[in-house]
């Protein structure tokens, strides 16, 4: 049995019948992960607590406990996630030893349901980048490609899953954080609407667009994991043929690595021979009203939200000595970047412009384009190129010409102001040896439908 290939769904249904115990399980995973330590996907994993958690599931089991959809099932969480007794630390030197009392409660739930936590994951420091460079903790690596970067912020989420670690994980997505490590990795990503799930207890940057994200091997893991958080466990009922998908126009779909054009095309074919319905339907002005919304939202949330997470998790420290001691250089000036407006005398008044005014129309527009070409989703390259290089921070070679490394995140950007649900699957082909994801996104509030349509689409095979 390979059990490090398992899915949550099957393993959970091998442990409550009794075809598995809990312990064999999380041996296994836990051999595997010992093995290919390298890929530097933990900040924390004590294989004592976990063979201690997996013994409790089998003597609940062998009692006659009541048993979760999750009975057994071990997560990795992602380091910025509060789990009571252990540090939660953003990757960041400041907080290595800012060992929490609480539980964040999207956790709790996941415990609630029976899982076991595995470890906390590597994550791109104080999750301020795209990319696993952590010039604290040291890069999480591309279980594909161990010269790549697995993607960022939620890295080692991601590169756990993807090497078989654990069947599932939780990152956090504020600009694409989930979903670009889980396109770089291989595996499936899901960002839900905003307010879906309970974000007490997990770090932020920007709260109007932070949501906790999920990570799989399979979208039916990803539905599981989806109804345990939010309670919602409906199916929405998906025929292919009866799909409408919109191609969003240039901003998505411009300057592709021609390898990821490749790869898109092959999928679009393969939707299309489906009987799934492709049209353009182009989303204008993308670029300048991000741009708009972005500056005020970032000055104002940034200080505010991390400060107030510090004092209620009981840090010890402030804001100021936080951003003091940050280790990557990258981050310390994207985080002097986002607060350079931070005390401008007409922040608060912009700020709230943005929040009441400029970003509900924005939202309104994305509900009308939806409606002007009935559509069910949109559909884009998860990332416009493929996995850098590790320790790559600047430009990077993209066929032979030098682009931002910051392109990376493009086209995952704009669900996080939508409030949208966004999934990203693995394509058939892969790129210079490293996966390629695609990405539907959907109207907020229909995560369960966008999760329907890529099960529908998994079904297929299409991928």
């Amino acid at each position: 049995m390979d059990h490090p290939q398992l899915t949550i769904t099957l393993a959970a249904e091998m442990m409550r019948t009794g075809k598995l115990s809990c312990e064999e399980y999380v041996g296994a995973l836990i051999e595997r992960a010992e093995h290919h330590a390298d890929l530097n996907a933990f900040t924390h994993f004590e294989p004592g607590s976990v063979h201690a958690a997996a013994r409790h599931a089998d003597q609940n089991l062998a009692a006659g406990g009541a048993l979760g959809p999750l009975h057994g099932i071990p997560l990795a969480i992602k380091d910025c996630i509060d789990v009571a007794g252990l540090a939660t630390t953003g990757g960041t030197p400041a907080l290595q030893g800012h060992v929490v009392n609480r539980t964040a409660p999207l956790v709790q739930k996941l415990e609630d349901a029976g899982a076991i936590v595995f470890g906390k994951t590597n994550m791109y420091e104080l999750a301020f980048g795209i990319t696993s460079n952590n010039a604290f903790a040291g890069p999480v690596k591309n279980p594909h490609d161990l010269t790549r970067s697995a993607g960022g912020s939620s890295s080692g989420s991601a590169a756990a899953v993807a090497a078989g670690f654990v069947p599932g994980a939780i990152g956090t997505d504020t600009a694409g954080s989930v979903r670009i490590p889980a396109s770089n990795c291989g595996i499936f990503g899901f960002r839900s609407s905003s307010g879906r799930y309970d974000s007490t207890g997990v770090m932020p940057l920007f709260p109007t667009r932070d949501v906790p994200g999920l990570m799989t091997r399979s979208v039916g893991d990803l539905q599981l994991l989806d109804a345990v958080l939010s309670g919602d466990g409906s199916a929405p009922s998906i025929d292919l043929p009866s799909l409408r998908l919109g191609l969003p126009g240039p901003y998505f779909l411009d300057e592709l690595e021609t390898g990821v054009t490749a790869a898109f095309e092959d999928m679009l074919a393969q939707l299309k021979s489906c009987g799934v319905t492709i049209v353009d339907a182009y989303l204008p002005d993308l670029a300048r009203s991000l741009h708009e919304l972005s500056g005020p939202i970032r000055a104002w949330e940034l200080p505010r939200s991390l400060a107030d997470y510090l004092e209620t998790s009981g840090a010890g420290i402030g804001f100021d000595a936080l951003i003091a001691g940050i280790a990557g250089p990258y981050v310390r000036e994207e985080f002097a970047a986002a607060l350079r407006e931070a005390n401008a005398e007409d922040l608060a008044e912009r700020y709230r412009h943005v929040v009441c005014v400029a970003l509900p129309r924005f939202r309104q527009k994305y509900l009308d384009h939806f409606k002007e070409f009935e559509l069910d989703a949109i559909i884009f390259p998860t990332t416009p190129i493929v996995a850098t290089a590790l320790g790559e921070e600047g430009d990077v070679l993209v066929d032979n010409q030098a682009v931002s490394v910051w392109r990376t995140m493009r086209n995952t950007v704009p669900a996080s102001f939508y409030g949208a649900p966004g999934l990203t699957f693995p394509a058939a082909n892969s790129v210079q040896g490293v996966p390629v994801g695609v990405e539907i996104d959907g109207l907020p509030g229909k995560d369960r439908k966008v999760l329907a349509m890529a099960a529908a689409m998994e079904a297929m095979h299409l991928r």
